[in-house]
């Protein structure tokens, strides 16, 4: 603790003294200088350029989960296998690769910034977690005159192991995620073009999951330090690759032309080796898997796909009126270390998109993309201060994991029919002079609903009826300077019927809430938050997960039992600068603590620590 105090007096010193200046300097570059948009904001002509954030509201939740408001679940470790608790539909119609347990780490385009920079922008942010989880930051973006940026962003992800590390620097993830980026526009041509280059190596140990002894007592899966694990030599290694370009060229305000290009590779490795036998006699690599295919002894897996698109279209306003008309041209391919189950596939698309705005009072879209031989994906959404209702419709092919898989644990080869999905959401916006509340409800139907059963294998199931209900509730106590207590609360409910309900699991109740004190303190110069953030769900039959082919399958053998994990924070600003302490899960009791995937014990009680700072000069 006294650590963190003093890192955090000499930072806030330097940040302090970075802003000295004499009578005969001002400070002209700073977060209203620079701004940034989006590539969709380009393509679909809204032209927002927005202010970066500076903002302390949530800055406490960094990690991925937390970024996520806790809809994912993990291994209990920074770095680690995802899944989308609430069964986020994919974006693709076509075919993908279904490997996408790590692909959230690296950097998409639709999330990539386009800085607009009067002075050269960097930002550091680094996050010192308790039990040795570590996030590096760092993001860099200039102008090198005044139609073209360039810029870069590196971040870096390393986390020691949770469960029986060897010693201080026994690492279970290490990650590194590399995009660099260009915006430029012509100075007398209406012409402008978007580059990016991404790139992801990822690297972790699994470990199976805790080991409880004969007993199966519930403590033995938290004994962190002093844990048995199930794997010894195991790890999975994903590398990623993606080359991604858009320009257009506007004849008129009415016309124009775009040109986008996608190319991404992706490779997904797996070894495992025999090790040792732990205590009990349980042998860390044979006990572990049901089937052995080619090796007893040793398991090396690899699959690598990859997909090369380009997209030609044309655009304009007409009036209140945007609309964009496509074509797409898409190849992919799909192999693994010893079989190749087919050819690169072509696939031929035809989309559309609209948008119509009234007077800043509402906004309309209306999409529509159709995969020729089968396939299409529909939608819409109404946006208003009162009401927000978005509707889509997919039928959408299976991914390759799902249709073909060959390794030393596990082989099928199915012949599955495209996933029917529709998904309608509705929020109320009713705000008030003290309090918020916006009741949604989201209804999603599936038919031919693919998943892993308990024995890991795909299996593709009749129709799933998913319904969630809830909202925010929010309550706000202040003074007359505006400060005071923040009461807020986000509630689902959800029910799953259907002939797929015994394989949608979905946890029947699950909640957010954030109780802080927002105001400012040294004569109203640092803005400050403190608070406690506690997230809760009620139990259930979670989804466990399969190491050997990342995928999580349908378990009826350990129920995640229903829990409370509270996180105590204080977050605070000076000028540049940024701060935050965070007292991780301290509401765990002794020898106990909650599970976000059976078998993996949550992050335990540490203290954390977060800095942001950003430089404009």
């Amino acid at each position: 603790m006294r650590i963190y105090f003093l890192l955090i007096a000499v930072l806030s010193a330097g940040a302090l003294s970075a802003q000295i200046v004499d009578d005969s300097t001002k400070l002209v570059y700073g977060p209203k200088s620079t701004e940034f948009t989006t590539e969709e904001e380009v393509l679909n002509n809204l032209n927002n350029y927005q202010r970066i954030d500076t903002s302390i509201y949530l800055f406490e939740r960094q990690s991925y989960v937390d970024r996520s408001a806790r809809k994912f679940q993990n291994l209990g470790n920074f770095g680690t296998a995802l899944f989308p608790i609430f069964y986020t539909p994919q974006s693709a119609i076509g075919r993908t690769s279904g490997f996408n347990a790590y692909n959230r780490y690296a950097f998409q385009p639709k999330d990539i910034k386009y800085y607009d920079t009067k002075s050269p922008y960097i930002e550091l942010f680094v996050y010192l977690g308790g039990g040795n989880r570590n996030i590096v930051d760092i993001g860099f973006s200039r102008n090198v005159n005044e139609n073209w940026n360039i810029g870069f962003d590196v971040r870096k992800i390393t986390a020691n192991k949770q469960l029986a590390p060897e010693n201080q620097t026994d690492r279970q993830v290490i990650g590194t995620s590399f995009v660099g980026y260009t915006h430029y526009k012509h100075a007398k041509v209406p012409y402008q073009f978007l580059a990016n280059y991404s790139s992801m190596s990822h690297k972790v140990f699994e470990l199976g999951g805790a080991r409880p002894t004969s007993d199966s007592l519930r403590t033995d899966f938290f004994l962190y330090d002093n844990a048995l694990v199930r794997l010894e030599e195991a790890q999975a290694i994903v590398k990623s690759s993606r080359w991604h370009f858009y320009h257009d060229y506007q004849i008129a305000k009415q016309f124009q032309l775009y040109h986008t290009f996608d190319y991404l590779k992706e490779t997904n490795i797996y070894q495992d080796f025999a090790g040792d036998t732990g205590p009990g006699g349980y042998d860390l690599y044979t006990d572990f898997y049901t089937d052995f295919l080619m090796d007893e002894d040793s398991t090396q897996e690899r699959s690598v796909f990859s997909s090369l698109s380009n997209e030609i279209g044309i655009k304009g306003n007409l009036s209140s009126v945007f609309y964009r008309f496509y074509s797409k041209l898409r190849s992919v391919d799909w192999s693994y270390l010893l079989y190749d189950p087919e050819s690169r596939a072509f696939e031929q698309y035809l989309g559309g998109f609209a948008r119509f705005d009234w007077r800043e009072k509402f906004a309309v879209t209306a999409n529509a993309e159709y995969l020729l031989g089968g396939g299409y994906k529909l939608g819409g959404n109404l946006s208003s201060d009162l009401l927000n209702v978005s509707y889509s419709s997919m039928n959408y092919r299976v991914p390759f994991i799902y249709s073909d898989y060959f390794g030393n644990h596990h082989e099928w080869h199915n012949d599955f029919d495209p996933v029917f999905m529709n998904k309608l959401e509705a929020q109320i916006n009713l705000d008030f002079k003290s309090f918020e509340i916006r009741p949604k409800v989201c209804l999603t139907t599936y038919n031919n609903f693919v998943y892993f059963n308990g024995n890991i294998d795909p299996i593709q199931s009749t129709d799933a009826f998913i319904s969630s209900i809830g909202g925010d509730f929010n309550l706000r106590l202040l003074n007359s300077k505006q400060e005071g207590w923040h009461l807020e609360n986000e509630l689902m409910a959800t029910n799953v019927s259907g002939g797929a309900s015994d394989f949608v699991r979905i946890p029947d109740v699950w909640f957010n809430g954030r109780y802080y004190w927002r105001g400012n303190w040294f004569n109203d110069l640092v803005p400050v938050e403190v608070g406690i953030d506690a997230h809760a769900r009620s139990a259930y039959f979670a989804n466990a997960y399969a190491p050997e082919i990342q995928q999580f399958y349908v378990q009826n053998d350990q129920e995640i039992f229903g829990y409370t994990a509270a996180d105590l924070f204080v977050n605070m600003k000076v000028d540049k600068f940024f701060f935050a302490i965070k007292w991780t899960h301290f509401n765990q009791p002794q020898d106990d603590g909650y599970f976000t995937t059976p078998n993996y014990p949550g992050q335990r009680k540490v203290i954390d620590l977060m800095i942001r700072w950003m430089f404009f000069d």
